[in-house]
């Protein structure tokens, strides 16, 4: 049996599949929430070790956790924290969506010889470990991880290994497969983790954690991902082409490609998945706007009497507040929601009429950018499982559009610890 574990912002979640990557267990534990401290946003690495407890004690209800052969964590992208060598962790970890490290992004800017890197942005990984470091003097004892490198080297007790998923935003060169030159000029190398390729395995799990865990002494522990990258594994999206519609609150859109693409001020940048890349790109709007104006009892029941036959002729651009990144980079686009017609119906069509055509517009503007051109659309979120609405994007999109059968970033785990990347060789 293989298990993936998916660490988000309010709770982890594990997954355990067999060899034909059937779900033999399901589990979830709520986490205590960051705390918002001194302008940063922050959690202690107890409460990721506790979830991981908390999961494994689950598990061990519903199945022989000694038949586990291997596992992969994922976590959230360029949530940072640093470590000794012991990996003892010396600060709590800045979260994912920390913007308090304004002064390093602007030292990054001085040092890097691209003007439009991804760690300028003060959502990577790299600002918030420059910050991290600020602390400390001497930074001889520090390793800097991610969050699911962090657990991963826990449970096999190795300190300093991550993936080139997760170190991307720490600045690592992807194509090059290398730490870049110009990082040096900011942190000494032997504080940088080692970089593997998620899947591979990086050790067996510690004797002190097995027999906590009741695993087997030779189950082995796997490099990981980012948890958007490991949701876009479970849907099993291997060929140039294929797409993954992501209808949360927010739309995000990805698109498994031959070549990196960026476009840094709109937000598009590249995944190296085995010898693919994953281009994505994320709207503002999406379905949060829905839940503004509507139940989702009332969505559905809305939902089932539109017309698809009958535009509503309304250019709506739904977004929840003023400013946009992608398809568009304006921050001071402003939603448009009006005229209202008197039909809830009505209305309703005309919010999903407009998203429908934000991810159309993306799709166009990733291809401009160097992607491929969708071959057909894997839809995943709260989003898909609206009919009418898949049926509206996919008159709109003009090619096949269909709920993706798993979706979950822990099952996307699994997977990773069942057979790596080989299916993107």
């Amino acid at each position: 049996m293989y298990l993936g574990i998916d660490f988000g912002t309010s709770g982890c979640r594990a997954v355990v599949i067999n060899e034909h990557k059937e779900i033999i267990a399901e589990v979830k534990q709520a986490l205590a929430p960051p705390d918002h401290q001194c302008g940063r946003i922050q959690q202690n690495a107890s409460v990721w070790i506790q979830g991981l407890d908390s999961l494994f004690q689950q598990l061990a209800t519903k199945l022989d956790l000694t038949q586990l052969k291997r596992l992969a964590i994922d976590g959230t992208s360029a949530t940072v924290i640093i470590c000794n060598k012991q990996g003892k962790p010396l600060l709590p970890a800045l979260m994912y969506n920390d913007s308090s490290s304004f002064s390093a992004a602007q030292l990054i800017k001085q040092h890097c010889p691209s003007s439009q890197h991804i760690t300028m942005s003060l959502s990577s990984g790299l600002p918030k470990a420059l910050q991290l470091c600020e602390d400390f003097d001497i930074l001889d004892d520090i390793i800097i991880l991610n969050q699911a490198d962090y657990l991963s080297n826990y449970l096999c007790g190795q300190w300093g290994v991550s993936d080139y998923h997760n170190a991307l935003k720490l600045g690592y060169d992807v194509e090059k497969m290398q730490w870049p030159e110009w990082i040096s000029q900011l942190l000494p190398e032997h504080v940088l983790p080692e970089v593997i390729q998620p899947g591979q395995v990086i050790g067996e799990i510690t004797e002190q954690l097995s027999l906590k865990y009741g695993l087997s002494r030779d189950c082995l522990i796997c490099a990981g991902s980012t948890d958007a990258n490991a949701a876009f594994i479970a849907t099993e999206s291997t060929r140039s082409g294929d797409a993954v519609t992501s209808i949360g609150t927010t739309l995000v859109l990805k698109i498994l490609n031959d070549k990196p693409v960026e476009e840094l001020a709109s937000g598009v940048y590249s995944h190296k998945l085995g010898n693919n890349w994953l281009v994505g790109g994320g709207s503002n709007a999406g379905a949060g706007i829905l839940r503004q104006f509507f139940s989702d009892q009332q969505i559905a029941d809305l939902s089932k009497q539109i017309d698809l036959n009958q535009s509503t002729g309304l250019d709506y651009y739904p977004l929840s507040h003023t400013g946009e990144r992608f398809p568009y980079n304006d921050p001071q686009k402003q939603p448009v929601l009006e005229p209202r017609p008197e039909s809830d119906v009505k209305f309703l069509q005309a919010l999903l009429e407009g998203l429908s055509r934000i991810e159309k517009t993306g799709y166009e503007k990733l291809h401009q950018l160097g992607a491929l051109k969708p071959q057909h659309i894997k839809t995943c979120g709260g989003g898909a499982q609206n009919p009418q609405w898949t049926a509206m994007r996919q008159q709109l999109l003009k090619i096949p559009v269909k709920a993706a059968s798993q979706t979950e970033a822990s099952y996307g785990s699994a997977l990773l610890a069942l057979q790596g990347l080989k299916n993107y060789q």
